[in-house]
This record gives C-alpha cells, structure tokens and sequence, in this order.
C-alpha cells in the first residue's frame, strides 16, 4: 500500500486547496509508474532515473527480464 496525499480540488469561496490521502493498493502504484515511465522517451527516463534515485536502486537488466 502506498500512502499520497495531494490537492484534489480547490475551495473558491475559502480561496483554499482541498486535499485527499489516497491508500493505493500495490499493483495500482506499478501501473501508474509504469505508465508515467512509458510515456517518456528513453533521453527522458534516463535523466529521470539519475535525477531522482541513487544508483543502488537501479539495477540493469535484460531485454528478456523486462
């Protein structure tokens, strides 16, 4: 389960955000990553990857194991 909290909606009349703490079960989480990957070029996901997670967390792998 992954836990998020985001705005959600905006309140004109308090001139507010309002806010929702989803619980996204496991496999929800994987097809919304993989989706948000799959819509970058390969340029894209790279400089994603070395921006925002350090090298132990990624692990090369195979055409076959995709």
């Amino acid at each position: 389960m992954m836990k998020v909290k985001i705005p959600f909606d905006w309140d004109k009349i308090a001139q507010k955000e309002l806010g929702v703490e989803l619980n996204i079960p496991e496999g929800v989480a994987h097809d919304l990553i993989k989706g948000f990957f799959m819509n970058l070029n390969y340029n894209q996901r790279q400089a994603w990857i070395h921006s925002n997670l350090l090298d132990e967390s990624v692990k090369h792998i195979s055409e076959e194991e995709l």
